[in-house]
């Protein structure tokens, strides 16, 4: 955690190059010959069409260049009505979205403007597997060194996968106070529908400074609430700010880009009057299946598409619902977010009908619900995964692991809480030594093994310590898992401890880069071994990772010194490097601005 003097400032704000946020995104821009339409969502341009096989790399559609120019800087914010100084990109929250095709090479050039309290920053753009340019992944100590306070960063990376997505800070706990934004990739979609509704950014809000807060969940067993749940950066606290609102026409289908963009909530999220079909999970088209309500972690991201053809017996509009997922109760907010109407001269409030979700739990969606419309079959594992190779997530007392409860928790997924070094990235040590050892603190997890081998693991928070495990506890919490650079494939995932021999599922299962980890729960994933780089692997409760529940994969470790090489970026590595290091040990250290968490 960085310490942060509350001093807001104005700024001049660059333009966005593009598009703006605010209204329901446009249609994507292909050619009239393709035949893309209402009637025809499946087809693309130049032959592609939703049965394309994106994860192979040599099948993207011919794109442009789109740019982009963000101004990240501290303002007054009032998203439920209340003032907070948040942290975001060009003046407004949520930040502007990136919008692009499949197949087009993004550009953005951030320019980092915290000046008021020292904080470096870096951009990871959620999902987007940064196929062979890991140094673009955006997250600090481990594929970067921070972006200074008045230095500018570009990212260049092509859109090789289509969908709805985020692009959120990752040092510390800075998207938590508002510096985060959509991404929105058009591509075909696995059912056809008629307007687009665009993005809808579903995150609990904090009127205190996040990062004055952390300390509260390692002290006690429960995290700092949230005081508000907003949609879209709209939401209401006590008599201020206000709902958001749709207004539809009756009878049409509407395609929305849902995305967990939360501090610490998990949600059930549904719709008065209406199911949602469901198209995507994170950017993999599924097989549509249709659903009256929906579960959705941090980071997770759904597309589904709604019919307006709602019973209007009761009026013409409708509550847009989320609420925590485990015990609603323990959270007292109102789960009424949004309203959709069907006409828009009408302004009453919607006909509130029993909560029938009170107790509907935490689980993923079935992953045998989740059909890639791509198919892959998972091939045979080359690691362990016997008990001594579980990921056992836990409560570890600090500094003593012995002495729980202790004074301070941290959380755990192999032997230590994960800290980083800002200025010894791991990918820079790997780019520039032949003989690297990351210390345990890190917690480097190395993956040395051929191109297109398959890696297993399974993550438990539901286990029997063996005598060789770090002491940890089992805190009851959902977990939700976040792997960079890959898509998993779900092979199983359950409730309870683990079964000795689990059903595993290898043909055509579930793929996401996001999963559940339920309360007591469990999952067996996998995925193969074919980006060379440091990818982090975090639990997306923010307060979690910052208290360590992370690691980082080290996938072909000696094909990441040639990767950099060639690609020419290791003199802009160093100059970052360089520059954040100065800054931070002559102007961080003495003001006492200095990392206090993990650091990602």
């Amino acid at each position: 955690m960085l310490g942060r003097k509350r001093i807001g400032h104005n700024l001049v704000l660059s333009s966005l190059i593009f598009c703006t946020f605010g209204s329901p995104t446009s249609s994507a821009h292909v050619s009239d010959s393709s035949g893309y339409g209402p009637n025809n969502r499946g087809v693309w341009v130049d032959g592609f069409d939703i049965f394309s096989d994106y994860t192979n790399n040599s099948v993207i559609p011919p794109g442009k260049l789109v740019e982009y120019e963000f101004t990240l800087s501290q303002e007054w914010i009032f998203p439920d009505g209340y003032p907070k100084l948040g942290q975001v990109v060009n003046g407004q929250y949520p930040g502007p979205t990136v919008e692009a095709n499949w197949g087009d090479t993004i550009r953005v050039t951030v320019h980092n403007n915290f000046t008021e309290d020292y904080n470096g920053t870096a951009i990871h753009w959620h999902g987007i597997r940064q196929y062979q340019t890991n140094w673009l992944d955006g997250v600090p100590g481990v594929t970067q060194c921070p972006s200074k306070p008045l230095d500018t960063q570009i990212y260049e990376f092509r859109a090789m996968q289509y969908g709805t997505s985020w692009y959120h800070g990752h040092l510390s706990l800075q998207y938590s106070n508002g510096l985060y934004g959509p991404i929105v990739i058009h591509g075909p979609s696995s059912a056809n529908w008629d307007e687009d509704l665009g993005p809808w950014l579903l995150s609990d809000w904090y009127h205190a400074d996040v990062f004055g807060l952390e300390w509260i969940g390692e002290t006690t067993f429960l995290a700092a609430l949230p005081d508000s749940i907003v949609l879209n950066g709209k939401g209401t606290f006590q008599d201020k700010g206000e709902l958001y609102e749709v207004v539809v026409s009756k009878n049409k289908k509407y395609k929305i880009g849902l995305i967990n963009t939360s501090t610490l909530l998990t949600y059930n999220f549904w719709i008065d009057g209406h199911n949602l079909t469901i198209i995507q999970t994170d950017f993999v088209p599924i097989e549509p299946y249709t659903v009256p309500v929906l579960n959705i972690g941090i980071g997770q991201r759904y597309e589904f598409i709604i019919e307006t053809n709602a019973d209007l017996s009761k009026g013409n509009n409708f509550w847009v619902n989320a609420q925590y997922c485990a015990e609603p109760e323990l959270i007292p907010l109102s789960n009424k977010i949004g309203v959709i109407r069907y006409d828009a001269a009408d302004t009453s409030a919607p006909y509130t009908p029993p909560n029938p979700y009170l107790h509907f739990g935490c689980a993923d969606p079935d992953p045998k619900n989740l059909v890639p419309v791509v198919k892959q079959n998972v091939g045979t594992r080359v690691n362990g995964i016997g008990p001594e190779d579980y990921l056992k997530l836990g409560h570890q007392a600090y500094p003593n692991a012995s002495d729980f409860p202790g004074k301070v928790r941290k959380w755990i997924i192999q032997e230590t809480p994960q800290f980083v070094d800002w200025q010894k990235p791991s990918l820079w040590q790997y780019a520039t030594s032949d003989n690297v050892t990351l210390p345990p603190e890190a917690v480097p997890f190395i993956l040395d093994f051929e191109t297109e081998e398959w890696v297993y693991f399974v993550i438990t928070s539901n286990y029997t310590l063996l005598p060789t495990d770090i002491p940890r506890n089992l805190t009851p919490s959902v977990h939700p898992m976040h792997l960079h650079g890959h898509d998993f494939n779900i092979l199983a995932q359950g409730e309870g401890m683990i079964p000795d021999e689990p059903e595993l599922n290898f043909v055509n299962p579930a793929r996401r880069d996001v999963i559940d980890i339920d309360i007591g729960g469990w999952a067996v994933i996998a995925f193969q071994i074919n980006n060379p780089g440091a990818w982090l692997f975090h639990c997306h409760i923010a307060f979690h990772s910052s208290a360590g529940l992370s690691l980082q994969f080290i996938e072909q470790p000696s094909k990441i010194k040639p990767l950099l090489k060639s690609a020419g970026i290791l003199p802009e590595f160093e100059d970052r490097c360089k520059a954040w290091s100065e800054w931070y040990n002559t102007v961080n250290i003495p003001k006492n601005a200095v990392i206090e968490d993990s650091g990602i």
